[in-house]
C-alpha cells in the first residue's frame, strides 16, 4: 500500500506543478459524476405513474415519494391544490418546472471540468517543453537527465489530462442521455395529469 502511494506521488511530482490542479479537477469531476449517477439510479425507482396520480388526486392522499421528480411534483401540487381548475392547472405546470433544475444539476459542471482537464494537460506540455529548451540553451544536449525531466513533465501531464477528460466526457454524455429520457417521461406524465385535471372527474371531490 505504501509502495503504491509512493509510486503515485512520484508520478504526480514527475508531472510538475500542473499535476496538482489536474488532480483537483479529477477529484471534483468524479465527485460530481458519482453524485449525479446516484441521483439517476435513485429516480429509476420512482414508480409514480398516471394511475397513482389519479388515485392521489381523487383521494387527496400523498404519493409514496422516493425523491423522483414525478413523485415530488405530485406531492408539491397536492400540498398547494386549491380546487379551482384554472389555478390548479397553473400550479401543476409550476410543480413540474420546479423539478427541471434538479434534473440538470451538476451536468454542466461535469462537461466543463472534462474540457478543462486536457487544457491543463496542454499547459503542462508547454511548460515541460519550455523547461527542456531552457536546458538545451544552457547546457546544450549534454545534460540528458535535465532534458528527460522536462520531456517527462510534458508527456505525463498530457497523458493525465486525457485520462481525466475522456472518461469524464463519456460519463457526462451518458448522463445527459439518461436525463433527457427522464425529462421526456416527466413531460409525458405532466401531459397525462393535465388532461385528467381538465376532466370533470378530477373535481368530483369538490362538488
Amino acid at each position: 500500500m505504501n509502495q503504491a502511494l509512493e509510486t503515485a506521488l512520484d508520478f504526480i511530482l514527475a508531472g510538475g506543478p500542473v499535476m496538482f490542479p489536474l488532480m483537483a479537477v479529477s477529484i471534483w469531476l468524479w465527485t460530481l459524476i458519482i453524485l449525479k449517477l446516484s441521483w439517476v439510479l435513485r429516480i429509476k425507482r420512482d414508480n409514480t405513474d398516471i394511475n397513482t396520480a389519479r388515485f392521489c388526486l381523487s383521494s387527496g392522499e400523498k404519493p409514496p415519494t422516493n425523491g423522483g421528480p414525478r413523485g415530488r411534483a405530485l406531492k408539491h401540487f397536492l400540498t398547494l391544490r386549491t380546487g379551482d381548475q384554472k389555478a390548479d392547472l397553473l400550479l401543476w405546470e409550476v410543480s413540474i418546472k420546479r423539478q427541471m433544475p434538479t434534473m440538470w444539476r451538476y451536468l454542466t459542471s461535469i462537461i466543463i471540468l472534462s474540457v478543462i482537464a486536457p487544457l491543463l494537460g496542454l499547459l503542462g506540455t508547454v511548460s515541460g517543453m519550455i523547461q527542456t529548451f531552457d536546458v538545451i540553451r544552457i547546457f546544450g544536449t549534454g545534460n540528458a537527465q535535465a532534458m528527460a525531466s522536462g520531456i517527462s513533465e510534458a508527456l505525463i501531464t498530457t497523458q493525465t489530462g486525457l485520462l481525466v477528460a475522456i472518461p469524464g466526457l463519456l460519463a457526462g454524455h451518458a448522463l445527459r442521455r439518461q436525463i433527457k429520457k427522464n425529462q421526456m417521461q416527466l413531460v409525458s406524465f405532466q401531459q397525462a395529469v393535465t388532461r385528467w385535471l381538465k376532466s370533470k372527474e378530477a373535481y368530483k371531490c369538490y362538488a
